[in-house]
């Protein structure tokens, strides 16, 4: 909250920001909650923890070995939660790396038949070398795990873990807990479940460093009970939101005077609002010559300019009681779902303080902060658009039909070491006349699925792949033919009968030759941070020969002796490598040349036994 402007779209949090470890500190684990989810932007999400040397997330989607150092290392201690059939689709065919974000990214469904809306990442570091407290991020936002690029806010918050619970965190703690309970169709794993289990314990724990001129935060939840919250009545209110309802409005805006209310949302939202709740408006504003995209919706344009160029994602409830100022911020929109009904999974944070500090709502309107970028909403007829509004209801049901069907997808490996794909679900569904579907593997892309009428017990076959394409996650097409509307989304399945050397094969495709693996051993053993630096310089095109050197001239004995006298950290890594480049029978591989086998044989039998896969 710099210069007490809350709102000032040129006081954005990244996301780089937002996972970087405290100086002297590691991440241990960490938590995300998201409406919908985009593949590109969980891949770099662990390479990000693991690396800050990236300029932009393209160039870290452009270093493959980034990608997979960042998913080794990290993704075991990541676990990202989203709404069941909101992950993008890739219809183009998604990066096999995805297959490493199995257990990483589990799909939920609200309980009260709503929208699993959260956004929030809570972090917990640990001091490197073991000696201290952890500290703990907690961040709210209003945006999702995706490309989107729209003005959002973002409240991050450090903290440690005290020796007693506080009952200010406890509506976060009771929805993390929550999380696990929630899964759809493939329920989280052991060991994500117990690591959301030990988070909240110190999420109840916590103790937050509060932003400047904030006397007091309280924390909200929606949508695990029948209790709604919403924001108090004050004496004036200001709302910032994207998807408006006129129940909504009308709620939150009664007893205020018109002349003390302003609404800040989307034109072709307003516009649908009938005259009486405008009215309940003194100000009525939008965005100055932006596009507005759809909640969550991907922009492939890079970021211009302090303010994003791509609408209004923001949401934000801004009230004055007696002398102080509250600035509540997070998921919520002022829909009905999110703050009537409550039906909707919601997560907001109240910030308190004294107005003579926090400012009011006209000051945080003003022309010298947020008024800026904003113009008077200026009432227009809508497009009809009650076709189109029946078809996505069409698609929106069966996309939810679907994504609670269990589905199912059973590996059987054919004389050629190709992998069967045989697709099959839980629940029966029937695909509605009028409605196409078609499937298909996500590694492969769209040309390689197939059309269905129904998914149940029966097994459709879905493709024959080599190992190293196969994911649990399938991409899914629906098309309304009396409209032609389309959507395309990816579900995950339940994948059994996976070969254990899957993972080894995807290895196997990125490390290449007999200098990749050298390459990658001195990315394992080498200085983080100088390692990223490489890496990223190779992905522009450069190479990385002057820091890894170009095959059996590189040093690596010296930083193996090193690496001993450590943690055994690089060791373990250099051990999970070996082992699943390797043949089970043989013991050799054609990337790993024999040279650093008989070495690496030599460091094993001196290695702690339990640092070694034995």
């Amino acid at each position: 909250m710099q210069n007490n402007a809350a709102l000032d779209p040129e006081n954005r949090a990244l996301y780089a920001e937002i996972l970087r470890a405290p100086a002297g500190y590691d991440l241990d684990a960490a938590l995300a909650t998201t409406y919908t989810l985009d593949f590109e932007t969980a891949l770099v999400v662990p390479a990000t923890l693991a690396f800050h040397a990236a300029e932009n997330r393209q160039e870290t989607l452009d270093t493959p070995l980034a990608l997979l150092e960042g998913l080794e290392r990290l993704s075991s201690r990541i676990a990202i939660f989203c709404e069941a059939g909101r992950i993008k689709s890739v219809p183009k065919g998604a990066n096999r790396l995805t297959a490493l974000l199995e257990d990483t990214v589990t799909e939920v469904t609200a309980p009260r038949d709503g929208a699993f809306h959260p956004k929030l990442w809570f972090l917990r570091f640990v001091p490197i070398g073991g000696h201290g407290r952890p500290r703990l991020r907690l961040a709210l936002l209003s945006r999702n795990l995706t490309t989107d690029a729209s003005w959002d806010l973002t409240l991050s918050l450090d903290g440690v873990a005290t020796a007693n619970a506080r009952d200010q965190n406890a509506p976060l703690v009771e929805l993390v807990s929550a999380l696990p309970g929630m899964a759809s169709g493939r329920p989280a794993p052991a060991h994500v479940a117990s690591m959301v289990a030990s988070l909240a314990k110190d999420l109840a724990r916590a103790e937050w460093d509060y932003p400047r001129h904030v006397n007091k935060i309280s924390f909200a939840v929606n949508g695990l009970s029948d209790r709604v919250w919403r924001p108090q009545v004050g004496r004036t209110l200001g709302i910032i939101s994207p998807f408006v309802t006129d129940g909504a409005l009308s709620a939150l805006s009664r007893g205020v005077d018109p002349a003390n209310a302003c609404l800040l949302g989307r034109a072709e939202e307003m516009a649908l609002l009938s005259p009486e709740t405008l009215a309940r408006f003194g100000k009525r504003l939008v965005l100055d010559e932006m596009a507005e995209t759809e909640d969550g919706e991907e922009s492939d344009e890079p970021l211009r300019g302090p303010v994003p160029t791509r609408g209004l994602h923001a949401k934000a409830f801004i009230t004055e009681r007696y002398k102080s100022t509250e600035i509540t911020m997070g998921s919520g929109n002022a829909t009905t779902p999110a703050l009537i009904s409550g039906n909707n999974v919601e997560v907001f944070a109240t910030l308190t303080g004294y107005t003579d500090h926090l400012r009011t709502m006209e000051d945080q309107l003003s022309p010298e902060r947020l008024g800026r970028f904003l113009r008077e909403f200026v009432p227009f007829e809508p497009v009809n658009t009650a076709k189109e509004d029946a078809a996505e209801a069409r698609l929106e049901k069966l996309r939810r039909d679907l994504a609670g069907s269990g589905p199912i997808l059973r590996c059987e490996e054919d004389d050629e070491g190709r992998i069967l794909l045989h697709l099959s679900a839980q629940t029966e569904i029937i695909i509605p006349d009028g409605i196409g579907l078609r499937i298909w593997p996500v590694v492969v892309g769209i040309e390689h699925g197939i059309g269905l009428t129904a998914l149940d017990a029966r097994e459709h076959l879905l493709g024959r792949l080599p190992l190293r394409d196969v994911t649990r996650w399938i991409g899914v097409r629906l098309v309304d033919e009396l409209t032609g509307l389309e959507q395309y989304f990816t579900l995950g399945s339940d994948l059994v009968d996976l070969p254990d050397a899957r993972t080894a094969e995807i290895l196997r495709a990125l490390i290449e030759n007999q200098d990749a693996f050298l390459r990658y051993i001195r990315l394992l053993l080498g200085d983080v941070s100088e390692a990223a630096k490489a890496l990223f310089a190779a992905g522009k095109g450069g190479t990385l020969s002057g820091v890894f050197g170009t095959g059996r001239d590189a040093p690596i004995l010296e930083d193996m002796v090193r690496a001993l006298t450590g943690d055994g950290r690089q060791l373990r890594d250099i051990e999970r490598l070996v082992t699943r480049l390797s043949d089970p029978q043989t013991g050799r591989s054609e990337i790993i040349p024999n040279e650093f086998l008989h070495l690496w044989e030599t460091f094993r039998a001196v290695m702690p036994k339990d640092q070694r896969n034995d």
